[in-house]
């Protein structure tokens, strides 16, 4: 069943924000940025909203860039050239371990 793109950004925000490493990076980055002393609940539903409304224009930048990206990558002059580069690539690393 296809899904619409606004629910395939919602499940991206959803997996970001659940994502461990960020609930760490901002649990280590949090207490010295903030007084947690001093806050409070207001304060504490306007930092989750920031860090909503940040993560989700991150993702959308990079959901653009990756549109972007596939209508670049999908030309047959784009596909022709990654593939020679990877040739050139493999090429060279069997070279490489060849010549040790």
């Amino acid at each position: 069943m296809p899904e619409g793109g606004g629910r395939l950004f919602l499940t991206g925000v959803a997996i970001n924000l659940g994502n461990p490493k960020v609930i760490v990076f901002f649990l280590a980055l949090l207490p010295t940025v903030v007084n947690l002393d001093a806050l409070t609940l207001f304060g504490f539903a306007e930092l989750a909203a920031l860090i909503t409304v940040i993560a989700s224009t991150v993702l959308a930048v990079y959901a653009v860039a990756a549109a972007r990206a596939r209508r670049v990558f999908t030309s047959p002059r784009a596909i022709r050239l990654m593939n020679r580069g990877s040739g050139v690539a493999v090429a060279s690393a069997a070279a490489a371990v060849a010549i040790r």
